[in-house]
């Protein structure tokens, strides 16, 4: 009970010096608009948020998917950003709002054709007087990167990141984005609305999801998917959209989200003038719904999942409610990231394959979900039945609410949250959230951060009170075997491309003169790093965590699957593994004992690399390092009848089994054929066979050889290099004499000589999936900031001549991008690789696109500010932070650099012409083989139009690419 008593402790003092960020600031402007201002000079930028308390729950129930579609449409400008004549456009614009309020009355299909014709016309003739990518390419000529946003059931959000001194017209420009609107060319959007819902509609998971939520949330908006229904896709309302808009994009519905390197008081009064432009009202009065009928048990069965499994659903509090942190907590007890829960020890006596327990807490209703997966016998090939699944989940929660569960188990946890939550508030993203949970509760962020110190004094008594409240009543059994949902095609509309003239608004013409601040460049140090070699070929990096007493440490052995294949498998069961000793620690007691001293551990392999993660308090840094260090030299896996072994088997063969469904990896597998021929991963891997004549005795030799390799540790924390040198020279297996790596490896790429394209038939995809190859030069780093600056005006962001000409322009993908693939070291060769998802009817004419702009690539001289700017910010902002530091400048010693590469390339950016990028065009991928991959269904795709252009077809089979679908 003593250590119990000085974990909680140590964890009360930490959480109460943590309830008051410094830097931290939130207050509200007088029109309503909440901000949120946090400090962070770690970061080289500012990660900038808006979001709008509205959400696809805020939608009317005739008119599903306004929310998601109203994100898209308010990239396109207003009345002044990206138009070039309103008065010109405006009476274009009216017209298109009547057509689709006469379209959503028509149900005749011919009649419908006529109206989305006259539609399409009126938007080819608006958009003469438009600059619909305006909006990005401002964000890009203030440097801005990662322009998006999100929709979920309860709020929208809106963000990028940017440098601090471009503060002034980054506010300007949000503020002014939300301004008369105009949702010009919204037919075409519809349509990358319409491929996205495709991309998930392909993945049996989302109807898995759906599904489940449909019976949930029965009679709630939650029920339904964020996207919407597909009738409701097909049948747009742009009038509905605007009144959502006019309704809920209000600034007292609306919050600002600042993290990064900035000074709130100098900030401040930029926000004052900005976003106190944006107007405030009443917010409508949202519905209640009726309660989701959880009086007695039921049972849902459906044939839909890539494996079999099942999923329990209790009744919960939503967000906010008194009881949602003890009810999160609670549920750390079945399941966490220490693999201590109740559900964990399951997976780790191999009784399940997979179980994990959580709570989804929203604006207007909760539920408890229990997911979990059969454990697979790959002797007999079959899952144990889902009944007995369900037996253990119904066991574990019994444990739970009994209180039949170790003192020190809640102790544990409780130090988990503490560690995660200083974790979290390393990374600006995760403030973000933070926050954002924060606006949306109706609560301070000192109120959050103060809920850390309430995780510390729940007691057993709390847990079972909720586990009783919570799960010892009525819930819904969700019984999922194998099988393929119902998919809902929709078909390629016959739409022109809209072609806006390459102009500047007067908007962007005044906003270029807006006053900017100066780049105040701040390079990285190799010298920030200590390191020494502890034997030769065992290096030592050690860097100091300024910020909490949370150690990682990274061991990476320069040795992975492509040259010991099966360390894939020795890996899987170090994950599982016990502890061989007098007395002998099983799987679940190692675990216990590493996140009873505060630590947790886990393996990993990769082409190039057997890496240990290992993460803690730094307290007991010693402690957790020596008990790793026991388990990798002295792994037990045994088990009762070999169940251990016997489900790494069981868990290579489901996956096997699921290639045959997930087009993602078929695709995948198709595109590494293609790449790299024999040497395909999915190729060079152990058959079934093989895997089911492993043994514990290989598995575990083969784990043990890989300590022969060339070592790298990385130390992330406060101890000084002398102390860890000592501490992981005396507790971590390594080779004194160890072999040289070659790491990180490269599988050798096929060479072509012509263009040649190569197709995989699959009938279950809606969303074809396109790729494509060049081959490419040695590397040398004297052309990085070349590589730069074609993979930006090519592929940067929405800016890009891809995404732009494939997606905005002409609605042919949701997604498409190409940028050259620069190796690890100088000298190795890089390539060109493309990809874009694009629907089966519109992959020849998409294919012809992307081909013409690889030919033939149009050149905007005027975009070459913009990208010097770009390049510069990300140079700048890239710097690696305490946590990568050391395995960043590894890196980039690797590449021949012997310190920071921006303090050379920031200057050659800045003298840096537009001949740059056509000269590496020229030189790279003008008159070069492209190698085009297609993975879709042949129905639909007019391989013909193909042929014609770029010769024949090659077909390819999964037996081709699967070394016979990876089953024998």
């Amino acid at each position: 009970m003593k250590k119990i008593s000085l974990i909680l402790t140590a964890l009360l003092l930490v959480l109460s010096l943590q309830a008051a960020p410094a830097g931290f600031s939130q207050y509200k402007l007088s029109n309503g608009l909440s901000v949120y201002l946090w400090e962070d000079h770690e970061q080289h930028n500012v990660h900038g948020y808006m979001a709008v308390n509205a959400g696809s729950i805020d939608e009317p129930e005739t008119a599903t998917g306004l929310a998601h579609y109203l994100e898209h449409m308010l990239f396109k400008g207003t009345q002044t950003i990206g138009s070039l004549d309103w008065e010109k456009e405006r009476p274009y614009y009216e017209q298109i709002i009547n057509q689709y309020g006469e379209l959503a009355k028509t149900t005749d299909d011919a009649a419908r054709a006529k109206i989305q014709q006259k539609i399409n016309e009126l938007s080819i003739q608006a958009s003469q007087y438009t600059a619909t990518d305006e909006f990005s390419n401002l964000i890009q000529s203030i440097g801005g990167e990662d322009l998006n946003a999100y929709t979920t059931y309860d709020y929208t959000c809106y963000h990028n990141t940017f440098p601090a001194y471009e503060m002034e017209r980054w506010l300007t420009l949000y503020a002014d984005r939300l301004i008369n609107p105009v949702f010009r060319s919204f037919q075409s959007e519809l349509e990358n609305v319409f491929e996205e819902y495709n991309m998930y509609d392909d993945n049996n998971n989302s109807h898995l999801t759906q599904f489940v939520f449909s019976h949930l949330y029965e009679g709630h908006p939650y029920s339904r998917d964020v996207i919407g229904y597909p009738q409701d896709l097909k049948n747009p309302h742009l009038k509905e959209l605007i009144d959502f808009f006019d309704s809920w994009y209000v600034a007292n519905n609306m919050a600002l989200f600042l993290v990064g390197d900035f000074d709130t008081e100098t900030v401040k009064p930029l926000i004052e003038q900005q976003m106190s432009k944006l107007p405030s009202k009443a917010i409508p009065e949202r519905p209640s719904y009726p309660e989701t009928d959880f009086s007695s048990n039921q049972t849902h069965k459906a044939k839909l999942g890539y494996v079999p499994q099942i999923l329990l659903g209790y009744n919960a509090p939503k967000a906010g409610e008194a009881d949602e942190l003890p009810l999160q907590f609670t549920m750390s007890i079945l399941s966490n990231s220490m693999s201590v829960g109740l559900l964990d020890r399951l997976m780790l006596e191999n009784k399940l394959t997979f179980a994990e327990a959580g709570y989804d807490s929203r604006r207007d209703r909760g539920r408890i979900m229990i997911e979990a997966i059969p454990y697979m016998d790959a002797e007999s090939q079959t899952y144990e039945s889902l009944g007995s699944t369900e037996k253990f989940i119904h066991k574990a929660v019994q444990q739970l609410i009994d209180g039949d569960f170790d003192d020190e188990l809640l102790a544990a946890v409780q130090e988990n949250y503490r560690q995660e939550y200083l974790r979290i508030i390393e990374y600006p993203e995760m403030k973000i959230q933070l926050m954002i949970q924060a606006y949306l509760q109706g609560i301070s962020v000192e109120q959050m951060l103060q809920q850390q110190a309430q995780i510390a004094r729940f007691t057993k008594s709390d847990v079972i009170a909720m586990a009783k409240k919570y799960l010892d009543k009525p819930y819904m059994l969700f019984n999922i075997d194998e099988g393929d949902p119902k998919r809902n095609p929709i078909a390629k509309p016959e739409i022109k491309p809209l072609e806006s003239p390459k102009e500047k608004s007067l908007y962007a013409q005044q906003f270029e003169q807006l006053p900017t601040g100066r780049v105040q460049p701040h390079f990285s140090d190799f010298n920030e790093v200590s390191s020494e070699d502890i034997y030769n070929r065992v290096h030592l990096y050690c860097t100091e965590n300024p910020q909490n007493d949370i150690f990682t440490l990274t061991l990476k052995y320069g040795i992975g699957t492509m040259q010991m294949p099966l360390l894939e498998y020795a890996t899987s069961m170090m994950n599982l593994a016990g502890l061989k000793g007098n007395p002998r620690k099983s799987p679940y007691d190692f675990r216990f004992e590493l996140a009873k001293l505060g630590g947790k551990c886990t393996y990993s392999v990769s082409d190039s690399y057997l890496t240990v993660n290992i993460e803690g308090a730094d307290r007991n840094f010693a402690q957790i390092v020596e008990l790793v260090n026991l388990q990798m030299l002295f792994p037990d896996f045994s088990s009762e009848d070999d169940r251990l072994l016997n489900n790494i088997k069981g868990q290579a063969y489901m996956e096997r089994r699921m290639e045959e469904k997930n087009t993602d990896i078929i695709a995948a597998a198709a595109n590494a054929f293609v790449l790299y021929g024999n040497q395909s991963r999915y190729l060079q891997r152990p058959s079934l066979a093989d895997i089911l004549q492993l043994t514990t005795t290989t598995l575990e030799g083969e784990f043990h050889r890989a300590f022969d390799y060339e070592l790298e540790i990385h130390y992330v924390g406060t101890h000084p290099i002398d102390s860890v040198r000592s501490m992981v020279a005396s507790h971590l297996p390594m080779n004194s004499n160890a072999i040289p790596t070659t790491a990180p490896v490269e599988r050798a790429r096929q060479e072509y000589q012509n263009t040649q394209v190569f197709f995989l038939n699959e009938k279950q995809m809606q969303q074809a999936i396109v790729y494509l190859y060049i081959n490419g030069k040695p590397y040398s780093t004297d052309d990085a900031v070349a590589y730069n600056a074609f993979n930006e005006y090519f592929s940067g962001s929405f800016s890009g001549l891809v995404l732009n000409e494939i997606r905005e322009k002409r609605s042919m993908a949701y997604y498409a991008y190409g940028h050259f693939v620069k190796p690890a070291r100088q000298e190795r060769l890089t390539y060109f690789y493309g990809q874009m998802g694009t629907q089966n009817d519109k992959v020849a004419d998409a294919v012809d696109v992307y081909m013409s702009l690889i030919s033939d690539m149009p050149q905007y001289p005027d975009k070459m500010e913009s990208i010097r700017t770009i390049l510069r910010q990300s140079l700048l902002a890239s710097r690696p932070t305490f946590r990568n530091k050391s395995q960043t400048f590894v890196a980039w010693q690797r590449l021949g650099y012997q310190h920071d590469p921006a303090i050379m390339q920031v200057r050659e950016i800045q003298r840096m012409k537009f001949d740059k990028i056509t000269d590496f065009y020229e030189n790279n991928v003008h008159g070069k083989p492209v190698v085009i991959t297609i993975v879709g269904n042949q129905k639909y795709i007019n391989l013909k139009q193909i042929e014609s252009k770029y010769g024949k077809v090659k077909k390819l089979s999964k037996s081709k690419i699967f070394s016979s679908s990876g089953m024998d």
